[in-house]
């Protein structure tokens, strides 16, 4: 995954590190355990925009954490959606600034730009999450937000409403304030 903004440029990458090996191929300046359980390790390879600061930190992160859609830049700093863990990176120090665990989100899929929030899909909730990394709302529904039936996705972002399937089927529509408008 690649992102940039007019400062830096973020590329992320799995990779295999152990930080008590000397045989990694990939030298980490900073090294940050996120998760203990069921858990694989991402490199963030960090420049500036006129390649003069250049870090690698590696991250050991939920195992299910997503391949893509799992970032976003925002000036000087990187917000990391880790399946239950969402963290916001200072860029030009490698430290964390905020760390939030989510309660119970399931499986993360991916997740969503809304004006200067964050939507979370998940497989058992819908999360409206602020840069703060305080939630909103969390929407939740009878089953997992994956779809078994029809040709419809299961999770549609449209421009003042999310439309929702769960597996059983079931059918759903909540605006971008949390609230039900159709189940």
């Amino acid at each position: 995954m690649y992102l940039f903004n007019d400062k830096w440029e973020v590329y992320i990458s799995g990779v295999n590190y152990n930080p008590d090996s000397v045989d990694n191929t990939v030298r980490a300046d900073t090294y940050v355990k996120i998760c203990d359980d069921y858990s694989k390790t991402i490199l963030l390879n960090i420049t500036d925009i006129s390649h003069t600061i250049e870090k690698n930190i590696v991250l050991k992160v939920s195992f299910f954490t997503p391949q893509n859609d799992f970032a976003f830049i925002e000036g000087d700093s990187l917000f990391l959606f880790l399946n239950d863990t969402v963290c916001e990176l200072h860029i030009p120090t490698g430290k964390m600034i905020n760390k939030k665990r989510m309660d119970r989100p399931g499986t993360l899929f991916s997740v969503y730009r809304y004006h200067q929030d964050f939507i979370m899909y998940c497989e058992m909730d819908i999360i409206r999450i602020t840069r703060s990394l305080e939630v909103v709302w969390d929407f939740g529904a009878r089953d997992i937000f994956v779809r078994y039936h029809g040709e419809e996705p299961a999770f549609e972002m449209l421009p003042d409403r999310i439309r929702l399937y769960d597996f059983s089927d079931n059918y759903y529509e909540i605006d971008y304030d949390g609230k039900v408008i159709r189940d």
